[in-house]
């Protein structure tokens, strides 16, 4: 099982556009975005997503949350406020925008992903046995690598793939 997992997007359409593509050339079953979508416009971009499911929570840039939940539920995903959290093939999920949300959650050992934005670095590393992943910004305004992250969920390997 395939995981596409996206952060801090901040309106660039651009960007959604290249990182959909490959999601769907990637046969993701699921993407995540840990937050900082923006707009109901860039939400929408994620329609594009053929087969899988989308699940985002907020960030601090997220300031019209009626209009993104309106524009993420019409086309089947949904959007989470704090720390999100689910079990898919037998392996704990969370996930938050900020890494100090997640402070706790990490450091319980109880998760086997623990998944946040807002930094804008892309990181990749274990705390004990729990693996923590930050995409990175998928906004290429703010940072020149800009980038996206393919976990296979069934061995936990990550591939940071570049937005250029």
């Amino acid at each position: 099982m395939k995981i596409g997992i996206i952060s801090d997007s901040h309106n660039c359409h651009k960007n959604i556009n290249k990182a959909v593509d490959i999601f769907n050339q990637r046969g993701v079953d699921y993407v995540f975005h840990a937050g900082d979508i923006a707009s109901s416009a860039t939400a929408g971009l994620f329609t594009g997503l053929k087969n899988a499911k989308f699940v985002a929570v907020y960030g601090n840039c997220d300031s019209d949350k009626p209009s993104l939940a309106r524009i993420i539920d019409g086309f089947g995903g949904e959007i989470y406020g704090g720390t999100f959290t689910t079990e898919i093939a037998g392996k704990k999920i969370a996930m938050a925008h900020r890494p100090s949300e997640l402070r706790n959650v990490i450091d319980s050992g109880q998760y086997d992903l623990v998944i946040h934005g807002h930094t804008h670095k892309f990181a990749v590393h274990k705390v004990g046995e729990t693996l923590v992943v930050n995409p990175g910004v998928s906004d290429s305004r703010i940072m020149s690598k800009s980038s996206v992250v393919i976990l296979e969920l069934d061995d936990m390997t990550t591939e940071r793939i570049l937005l250029i």
